[in-house]
C-alpha cells in the first residue's frame, strides 16, 4: 500500500479524502476544479504530522517552487481539518489562520496551525457539543497566495441561530475580515 502524500497541490486534492486534506481544501479544491477562482496553493495533508519536521518544511518548499509561488509575495496560511462543519457542530473560528505570511515564516506558521487542532479552546467547545469530533482532529494546513481583498465574509446557507434553511445569511466587511 503506497503511504499517504506529505504535501499536495490544492489542484490534486480533488478528489482526495476529507480526513487527508481537511475540508476548508476539500471545498476549494472543487471550485478550482468547477473553474471558480480560487488561488493554487498547497496542502501538508494530515499525513505530514508522522513525518520529520525538516522533511514537511523541504517538501512544502519544493510545492511552493513547483507552483511558481514562490518570490510572488506573502502567503495565507489556514488550518484545514476533517472536523471543519459537522452536522452538530461548527468548527469556525476555533482553528488558526495566518495571513500576510513572509516565505521565511511560512514553516512556523503550518505548525502553528497544526497545534491550534489541540487547543484548549477546541477541547472546550468539543466539550461544550457533546464531545463532537472528540480528540485532536485530523488537521491539514492550507498555503496559498494572500490576496489583498477589499472585503471579506461569511455566508451561512442556513440561519445559523434557528437553523431555517430557507433563510441565507451573508455578512461582509471591508478589508480582511479582521472585524
Amino acid at each position: 500500500m503506497a503511504s499517504e502524500p506529505v504535501v499536495v497541490t490544492l489542484s490534486d486534492a480533488a478528489g482526495l479524502p476529507v480526513a487527508l486534506v481537511g475540508g476548508k481544501a476539500a471545498a476549494l479544491a472543487g471550485l478550482l476544479g468547477a473553474g471558480f477562482p480560487v488561488p493554487e496553493g498547497v496542502v501538508v495533508t494530515s499525513a505530514a504530522w508522522a513525518a520529520p519536521v525538516p522533511e514537511v518544511r523541504e517538501a512544502v518548499r519544493a510545492a511552493l517552487t513547483r507552483e511558481g509561488l514562490l518570490g510572488r509575495g506573502d502567503f495565507a496560511v489556514r488550518s484545514s481539518a476533517a472536523a471543519e462543519d459537522l452536522v452538530g457542530a461548527s468548527y469556525a473560528g476555533q482553528y488558526e489562520t495566518f495571513l500576510d505570511v513572509p516565505t521565511a515564516r511560512v514553516g512556523d506558521a503550518i505548525y502553528r496551525c497544526r497545534e491550534a487542532a489541540e487547543s484548549a479552546r477546541v477541547a472546550a467547545y468539543q466539550a461544550g457539543r457533546g464531545g463532537a469530533g472528540v480528540g485532536a482532529p485530523q488537521m491539514a494546513v492550507l498555503v496559498q497566495p494572500m490576496v489583498a481583498a477589499r472585503a471579506a465574509g461569511v455566508a451561512f446557507t442556513a440561519n445559523p441561530l434557528t437553523g431555517d434553511r430557507q433563510e441565507t445569511l451573508v455578512t461582509a466587511v471591508r478589508g480582511l475580515g479582521e472585524r
